[in-house]
């Protein structure tokens, strides 16, 4: 690089041509994050509005230096909530090289989606379909909130039954949490 005289840098070639391969490497990130969108959303049957609506998400991470996979399988996780159809992050491991990564992004993503429905609606589902006292669904909550982090990819309905359970509610009525959240086996979801 040249200089002048008060030691400023001369106008160089070589900055377009700088320029010209960062704005090549970015159409290479982002053609990789469409590659792979379109694998895992044909692996995991999602449809298509999923797809769209993931793709809009990871767009926003794209510099961030995160791998597409799990980039990709936390937008996917995203969007599969906030279309009102979750599915568990086990889904979603199988295709990730490192699940750590893949939490990660989920809780960096959670912020922009607004229509995720919160931990707290499961409660308020399942309260309202077996009737339970409002004290009850109260200390579910609490028990959620304090445990977020290791609920983090479970299946919240699941997690939703299991905390009304534990909050003090009678051990006779497990079966109706699990009918009322439409799962018909428990424990297995939550190891």
């Amino acid at each position: 690089m040249e200089r002048d005289y008060k030691n400023r840098i001369i106008f160089d070639i070589r900055w377009m041509r700088l320029k010209k391969y960062k704005k090549m490497l970015w159409i290479m990130k982002y053609v990789t994050l469409e590659e792979e969108m379109k694998r895992m959303t044909s692996a995991l049957n999602l449809p298509r509005s999923c797809a769209d609506n993931a793709t809009e998400l990871a767009k926003q991470f794209v510099g961030r230096g995160y791998s597409p996979q799990a980039l990709v399988a936390a937008a996917l996780f995203l969007s599969c909530r906030m279309l009102k159809s979750p599915r568990p992050i086990s889904d979603f491991a199988n295709y990730v090289e490192d699940l750590e990564k893949m939490k990660r992004i989920i809780r960096e993503l959670s912020v922009l989606v607004k229509n995720v429905p919160q931990l707290e609606h499961y409660v308020a589902v399942i309260a309202a379909r077996t009737q339970v006292p409002p004290s009850v669904a109260k200390s579910a909550v609490e028990l959620l909130q304090k445990n977020k982090k290791v609920l983090q990819g479970r299946n919240p309905w699941a997690a939703a039954a299991a905390a009304l359970w534990l909050s003090g509610v009678d051990i006779s009525l497990l079966k109706q949490f699990a009918s009322a959240s439409t799962i018909k086996n428990i424990a297995p979801l939550l190891k």
